[in-house]
């Protein structure tokens, strides 16, 4: 009886400090989403303004700014990633990345990385008219091709939503979960947890800034976006077995 009294004694006391510290999450992750909206604000209303300009170029055309410009180098490279899944299972996927050096009027250059129809189109020493909004180059078009990117405003945007996405994610784990097992399956799950945004936050921000893709375009960004989503997520609930 004694023995028994003793470990309902330590059970006592290790669950007050055990619910400390999930609401300590708790409220991290409460904080962190909180910061993320409320940095998001100013770049989601300047990135609904670069809209209505960029749907406008769409339809007239002529709606953005314009200087000479010229494509002043290129390249190709190569990146590689590593992802290990809960079983220890390794993939490696290498991807082709196709980028483009243009030079402004006033002699400043800038190097971006673009599709592989606008590279083969853009050789060294051709000339470009650079798209501007605000004073920042947002397209270039060449003879025959063109490439958009996002404005610095839907940049920000996206880190922000990354931001958040993290912040919900503390949230719920301290709500649902809360255990700790190690620093390996922390960081584990961050990975599949902020996996799971990349896709769809991609999407939402680049609708936003250029407009949302219709018909088969739209489809498949939506498979895309679920298959990544399959994947993480799979991998996310693998980890949680002992829920």
């Amino acid at each position: 009886m004694r023995f028994r009294w003793r470990r309902w004694t330590l059970r006592r006391m290790r669950l007050p400090g055990r619910a400390l510290g999930r609401w300590l999450v708790v409220v991290c992750g409460l904080g962190v989403l909180v910061v993320a909206l409320a940095g998001a604000a100013g770049p989601f209303e300047r990135t609904r303004e670069f809209r209505e300009v960029s749907a406008c170029e769409q339809g007239a055309g002529g709606c953005f700014d314009a200087e000479k410009g010229s494509i002043v180098a290129r390249r190709t490279y190569t990146t590689t990633s590593t992802h290990t899944d809960a079983n220890g299972s390794t993939t490696t996927t290498t991807t082709v990345h196709h980028e483009v050096t243009w030079q402004r009027a006033d002699g400043s250059r800038r190097a971006r990385d673009v599709p592989s129809s606008f590279y083969a189109a853009a050789p060294e020493g051709q000339e470009a008219v650079l798209q501007l909004w605000r004073g920042e180059v947002v397209g270039v078009k060449v003879m025959g091709a063109a490439a958009w990117f996002l404005p610095e405003s839907g940049s920000s945007l996206r880190w922000w939503s990354y931001l958040a996405h993290l912040g919900v994610g503390v949230l719920l784990w301290g709500l649902l979960f809360g255990w700790w097992d190690g620093f390996f399956m922390l960081a584990f799950r961050l990975f599949c947890w902020m996996f799971l945004s990349v896709v769809p936050v991609g999407f939402v921000t680049h609708g936003l800034a250029y407009g949302f893709a219709t018909g088969s375009g739209l489809v498949f960004e939506i498979l895309t976006g679920a298959f990544f989503a399959l994947v993480a997520g799979a991998m996310l609930v693998s980890t949680l077995n002992d829920w």
